[in-house]
């Protein structure tokens, strides 16, 4: 369990606000992570911290210098701890869960140069570019990715944890990786400067990191979980957020990632069910590559989506799990139907994809060259399927 839900029972939540529960904490119980509900005023009447701040050890410990005795803190809805007739509310000891050493892992200093070399790799050897319409030229975005990794893992508490992720989940790995130049793809796309680019990187990077602190057989269940152990994995985001938080030279908002990538638009989210501009804008773009990334990868009870079904799931998304505008911008840079794909249209004729560049991600030019009933065109035609709205792809045709 973690740390912050081991410091209240249902009974100590309070009345339910706009924002979900509250209940009342004492300061000397506060974690990194906990989320203000209401306002802390000074003795004057000045707001010493507003609503929504998320907690540093930083402004904790200037709580407890200023004699604050007790804050009201956010506790998002819809969790166990707002049912405690669930049967699962208490039982978190279902199972004996053995937990992951990670001093351990910190010292294989084997592991720790292998993740390191991977990573320092990844910009050169990743796959999916021919999907993606950068916003630079693929040789700057290539090194942009590589010099942000590189300084990231000179840091020797980042590499270290960086080979955790390693050897906890190789799949993991990969995953933060891909999530990585995704996010770098909409960073870059925004015009992010330098600095604001390394936060988005480091955040994206180790948005998972608190996965790794969960008790192994948990990480390696292959079924459906109970619902106290889904309550046990929504706990990495606060733990990732402790584990950042605490690394010098972490920008709070790449550890702001880490706690709320899996917050959503319409407050439907978790740990806090934060809202709309509440969100770190970071955290929503590493959430919709997060989200992008999974739909891709089969898991146990799926198999993975294609790429068209993935990018019309954003779509839908738009406003309602995150801000239109990101995903819009996401979109513009995607490449669903890249040039020389065969596709099937809805009239039923097979046609070419030869141009995709400034179009809608799901409109491209076409040339058809065969009808519906499998005879061959004589002369094949483009169609701009942005002009002709009734007409769309059905499925590409897979090759051989």
């Amino acid at each position: 369990m973690t740390e912050s839900a081991e410091l209240f029972r249902p009974d100590q939540l309070g009345p339910k606000g706009a924002n979900g529960l509250m209940r009342d904490v004492p300061v000397a119980q506060l974690q990194s992570g906990d989320v203000l509900a209401k306002p802390i005023f000074s003795r004057s009447g000045v707001i010493l911290l507003d609503a929504g701040t998320v907690l540093t050890d930083a402004y904790i410990t200037r709580l407890r210098s200023l004699g604050i005795d007790r804050v009201s803190l956010r506790f998002a809805p819809g969790s166990l701890w707002t049912d405690p007739s669930s049967p699962d509310a208490y039982d978190m000891s279902q199972a004996e869960w053995v937990l992951p050493d990670i001093a351990r892992m910190k010292g294989d200093a084997e592991s720790r140069k292998t993740a390191v070399q991977n990573a320092l790799d990844f910009p050169e050897k990743m796959k999916g570019l021919e999907r993606i319409a950068l916003p630079i030229p693929q040789d700057k975005f290539r090194k942009q990715l590589r010099d942000m990794i590189g300084d990231i893992v000179s840091n020797r508490e980042l590499a270290e944890e960086l080979g955790v992720m390693f050897q906890t989940d190789p799949l993991l790995f990969q995953q933060s990786l891909h999530v990585t130049m995704c996010a770098g793809v909409i960073g870059t796309a925004r015009n992010y400067d330098p600095q604001e680019l390394y936060a988005l990187t480091l955040g994206s990077l180790f948005s998972d990191v608190g996965m790794t602190r969960l008790p192994n057989d948990l990480t390696k269940v292959t079924r459906e979980l109970t619902e106290s152990e889904r309550f046990k994995v929504r706990g990495h985001t606060t733990e990732g957020y402790r584990i950042l938080s605490r690394i010098p030279g972490v920008p709070l908002e790449s550890a702001k990632v880490a706690l709320q990538h899996h917050e959503r638009y319409r407050g439907e989210g978790y740990p806090y069910g934060l809202k709309r501009g509440e969100i770190s804008e970071f955290a929503q773009i590493v959430g919709i590559a997060d989200v992008y990334n999974a739909l891709l990868s089969s898991r146990y009870h799926r198999e993975a989506y294609a790429v068209e079904e993935a990018t019309e799931y954003l779509f839908a998304a738009g406003n309602y799990e995150f801000d239109l505008s990101l995903i819009q911008t996401y979109l513009r840079h995607l490449t669903i139907y890249p040039v020389s794909t065969h596709v099937v249209l809805s009239s039923g004729q097979t046609a070419c994809v030869v141009e995709t560049v400034n179009r809608p991600v799901l409109r491209p030019v076409v040339q058809v060259y065969r009808e519906a009933d499998g005879s061959a065109i004589a002369s094949p035609y483009l169609v701009d399927l942005e002009q002709h709205p009734t007409l769309a792809i059905l499925r590409r045709i897979r090759s051989s």
